[in-house]
């Protein structure tokens, strides 16, 4: 039904690129998420294996004051623009050139559209950095989300701590001001005794819940899966997992992999995966595997340097790239498409963030980051 009902809608017409970066306006703030999907569908299915949107940018195409959304593969050789001026998607010809592109991943999240009618960032889900697990301590530091304005009063109303597929009662227990407008804020299992549960075989510092208020869960919906663990032996995929995931790269020579995690009841599995350089190019992804396919991935392209193994940041180009994996905290249904709760590494900090599942793509629609280097 929504194949039929893009098509339908998809105009195609041919425009000159008049601005870059064009600033969101208007109505574009809800039509450019409400649509993303129908768009990303139309993209994906028009070519095989890695040729997926993994860009997008901004221009007024049309000259009609909207701002357009522009998608393109990861080497920018197919680019389509879409408009949403009427509420309805628009398939516009591009053919100057954009110079300003974003990766994907981060749309959301950098974007900001549309918060308050997601369903959700409406409820502005609060990482736990610091568990004390024995002592029923969940504590968590505004200075990471400190831009999302969420106010001490709707603090004190998150009362639902969420990890893995378990689900229990908290209560707010103080705050502690820690300088540089940065506070503390602690809760309490409501019942102590569910934490043996809740976290076996976790240790503080492996586990990351989060607090939600209580109207979360009438649309979010926790599901049981099993992960690997930081220490644990590494586990890779299987004959059969990585053919499937060479036949949806083109063939694409794999390097190495690990396995992440795996949900029974969606037979969802996913792994990271390193390939063969090609050229001056890597790739590095995070592939979900379901019913014998690849459906949905993270693809993280490396530009690497000429003769060399590295990358731009002066990293090996090889499996110790891993560590930047995605540890899942929760794997989670909800309307508009499967979503990790996740942790991951990067360079001189730790990122909470929330991936949603967008036709093929991940897209991180939440990031709180914090800061652990110290120079």
């Amino acid at each position: 039904m929504k194949k039929i009902f893009f098509v339908c809608l998809l105009v195609l017409a041919v425009a000159q690129a008049k601005a870059q970066g064009f600033e969101l306006t208007g109505k574009a703030l809800e039509y450019h998420q409400q649509y993303l999907p129908e768009a990303l569908e139309h993209f994906n299915r028009e070519k095989p294996f890695q040729q997926v949107a993994y860009w997008y940018s901004y221009a007024d195409l049309n000259n009609d004051g909207n701002s357009d959304l522009i998608l393109a593969t990861y080497d920018k050789t197919r680019q389509v623009a879409y408009s949403f001026e009427q509420g309805a998607p628009v398939r516009l010809k591009v053919n100057s050139s954009i110079d300003d592109w974003t990766p994907l991943f981060f749309y959301y999240s950098y974007e900001n559209i549309n918060i308050k009618n997601d369903e959700t960032l409406k409820f502005r889900p609060l990482f736990i950095d610091r568990p004390q697990i024995s002592k029923n301590r969940f504590t968590l530091d505004n200075e990471f989300w400190m831009s999302a304005n969420v106010t001490p009063a709707e603090i004190k109303k998150y009362n639902t701590l969420v990890f893995k597929p378990y689900v229990n009662k908290i209560k707010y227990v103080g705050s502690k001001n820690v300088g540089n407008k940065s506070v503390k804020y602690s809760y309490a299992l409501t019942n102590p005794k569910v934490a043996k549960t809740m976290f076996r075989d976790y240790s503080d510092y492996q586990a990351t819940p989060f607090a939600v208020p209580e109207a979360w869960l009438k649309n979010h919906n926790p599901l049981q899966f099993s992960r690997w663990l930081t220490g644990e032996k590494v586990k890779t995929a299987s004959r059969d997992a990585q053919d499937i995931i060479k036949h949806f790269y083109g063939d694409r020579r794999i390097l190495a992999t690990q396995w992440l995690a795996s949900c029974p009841i969606n037979e969802r599995h996913f792994y990271m995966v390193l390939f063969e350089r090609e050229g001056n190019t890597g790739l590095v992804a995070m592939v979900c595997i379901a019913e014998g396919e690849v459906v949905s991935a993270y693809n993280d392209w490396q530009v690497l340097n000429q003769g060399e193994n590295l990358n731009e940041s002066g990293q090996s180009y090889d499996n110790e790239l891993f560590f930047y994996a995605p540890q899942i905290m929760a794997m989670v249904a909800a309307p508009s498409g499967l979503e990790l709760y996740v942790r991951w590494n990067s360079m001189e900090g730790m990122h909470y963030s929330i991936w949603r599942e967008v036709d093929k793509n991940w897209i991180m629609i939440q990031d709180d980051y914090q800061y652990l280097i110290a120079y």
